[in-house]
């Protein structure tokens, strides 16, 4: 056997999507192996982790949800009562599912930007 110069062993266990993604970065790295790439990731001092806590978001989905079963109880209250029109109930409820919408969309913006970050790595 040839003498290695790098005599520590580290393994890792992938899913399939998994190592299909590490393959891909790969080669869009331009390494020559997985040990290169690897090295060249996990030992770059500028190398960081950041955590993202979706505590506010899973709080503000919960708050959305309040608030769109409030919605409903005052929808019910006015068919019964005819205190405002058809339309005037729709374009509320269109009001807040666009709220919701839009707040889906940001954290799914916030979560492409997070793995734009990493991928880079």
């Amino acid at each position: 056997m040839v003498y290695r110069y790098r005599t520590n062993l580290k393994k890792v266990f992938l899913t399939d999507s998994e190592l299909h993604q590490l393959n891909e970065r790969i080669a869009k790295s331009h390494c020559q192996n997985f040990s290169v790439y690897a090295r060249k990731v996990l030992l770059n001092p500028n190398m960081s982790f950041i955590t993202i806590n979706t505590d506010t978001y899973d709080q503000l989905v919960f708050e959305l949800r309040r608030i769109g079963n409030n919605i409903n109880q005052i929808a019910r209250a006015i068919n019964q009562s005819h205190l405002i029109s058809q339309e005037q109930l729709q374009e509320l409820s269109k009001g807040v599912s666009e709220l919701i919408t839009g707040v889906g969309k940001e954290f799914q913006v916030e979560v492409k930007r997070l793995r734009e970050f990493h991928g880079s790595h």
